[in-house]
């Protein structure tokens, strides 16, 4: 077996399928994956990934398992995936030739996908707060691939599910329209109504190429309530548990006053 990938493969078994390097280039990988023998200067290799697999999306769409061309696709997946043909599979035994920072790069390319920050199906804990309250925002990031040959349209963000109208979701980035390698924030905040449980999904609608690919980046949320509001109250706690007990004790007080009166 060449060095090249003895290293590739041992470096594998020892973890080296984590989290991808500084040094990891999607550009370079995409020049790879398109024009292997022009792009790698290897001897000895003469075929290019499209002649098996037609694009990247159709890599995608295997390595995720779920069929989906513009699947989330992370460096660990796709450097394990990789690796793994290049062992097994006579057809890959040209690419075997390949450095192991050119097969980074190559699963760099394929991971390339629209992400999020924190990353898809995270779970975003809030921090506990009070009826009619509002918590600290969390914040949300969604980058466009680096080397897309479309622009990514955000097509609407909103919370769906259980309670996901304790929720806010600021409308910073609906209808955003992203080029290769552009990112967009916005924030949520969470203000419980009351005291049911509040676990919505954050659904990000995504669009991309022509004709336009719908597909969708999820983050779950979790909100939950204090026991008691803070002491300091709140801004809008008028007609929530705080605003309700002052509301009783002035109702005491007056009532004792009234009757020191008679």
């Amino acid at each position: 077996m060449p060095f090249a990938v003895q290293t590739i493969l041992g470096g594998v078994l020892l973890g080296a399928a984590s989290a991808a390097f500084a040094a990891d280039d999607p550009a370079a990988g995409k020049a790879l994956f398109l024009n292997t023998p022009a792009a790698s200067g290897k001897p000895g290799i003469t075929m290019s990934c499209p002649q098996c697999h037609v694009a990247v999306e159709t890599r995608r769409a295997s390595i995720s398992g779920t069929g989906d061309p513009y699947a989330d696709i992370t460096f660990d997946a796709a450097m394990t995936h990789f690796t793994n043909v290049l062992q097994h599979q006579p057809a890959m035994q040209q690419f075997q030739a390949l450095d192991l920072q050119q097969v980074r790069n190559i699963a760099t390319y394929i991971a390339d996908t629209p992400k999020t920050s924190p990353v898809s199906e995270s779970l975003l804990n809030f921090t506990t707060t009070a009826i009619n309250t509002t918590s600290a925002p969390l914040q949300i990031t969604v980058r466009h691939g680096i080397t897309a040959s479309d622009n990514l349209t955000i097509a609407n963000v909103s919370a769906i599910g259980t309670e996901a109208g304790n929720y806010t979701v600021q409308p910073a980035c609906n209808g955003i329209v992203l080029a290769p390698g552009g990112s967009c924030a916005f924030s949520v905040t969470y203000a419980p109504r009351n005291t049911n449980s509040s676990t919505p999904d954050l659904v990000i609608a995504l669009r991309e190429g022509t004709p336009p690919n719908d597909f969708e980046r999820v983050l779950s949320l979790n909100g939950s309530v204090s026991a008691t509001p803070p002491a300091g109250g709140s801004d809008d706690a008028g007609g929530g548990a705080l605003g309700l007990g002052w509301l009783a004790v002035l109702a005491a007080a007056t009532g004792l006053l009234a009757r020191r009166r008679r």
